[in-house]
């Protein structure tokens, strides 16, 4: 797993700011809270490549440690970008703006996590480890929110499929009616 760079600084704030900062210690983050704020580019994320129209683009996160209301330590995380996906309905690009928040609390063994069933839909439970890899946390996260089908709002598609130039839509079963038998 990659190390922290020797390129953060760490004020007062307890903020750490790098782009090049990958592995954080959740507990750590959480227990002073610390905050890692930064800049990756989407190329920069693998996973995210077959998601996506091209690979252009920028992810700016920030990463905040704190104590959820039970006392339990918490990532707070936010994330925007501004990325392009391809529309399912006529394949043309597609720009897409995501603005992710989501709290992770961090509990001690895997075993724990199916005992915070009451957090809400923005909560998700990990396991602390000594290192996390933060690009793949934000990868993770980006990955989560990109739409399954994303599409261009209704008759906004660049190209309509079986659209004359009269703006009528053909029948994909108009060529069939030279096959009809004549009756009689």
């Amino acid at each position: 797993m990659p190390e922290e760079t020797e390129a953060m600084v760490i004020d007062e704030a307890h903020t750490v700011t790098s782009v090049h900062a990958r592995a954080i210690d959740p507990a750590r983050l959480a227990r002073e809270r610390s905050r890692v704020t930064g800049v990756l580019a989407v190329a920069q994320l693998p996973r995210l490549a077959d998601l996506l129209f091209g690979r252009e683009g920028v992810v700016s996160y920030e990463v905040e440690g704190a104590t959820s209301a039970k006392g339990q330590p918490v990532l707070r995380i936010h994330l925007t970008a501004d990325l392009a996906v391809s529309c399912q309905r006529c394949l043309e690009r597609l720009p897409l703006r995501l603005d992710v928040k989501r709290d992770l609390v961090l509990v001690a063994a895997a075993a724990d996590v199916d005992q915070l069933e009451d957090e809400d839909d923005d909560t998700d439970t990990i396991a602390s480890t000594g290192s996390l890899d933060l690009h793949d946390l934000l990868e993770q996260e980006i990955v989560l929110s990109v739409p399954m089908a994303p599409r261009h709002p209704e008759n906004a598609c660049g190209t309509r499929l079986g659209a004359s130039n009269t703006g009528e839509v053909a029948s994909p079963f108009s060529s069939l009616a030279g096959l009809k038998r004549p009756s009689g």
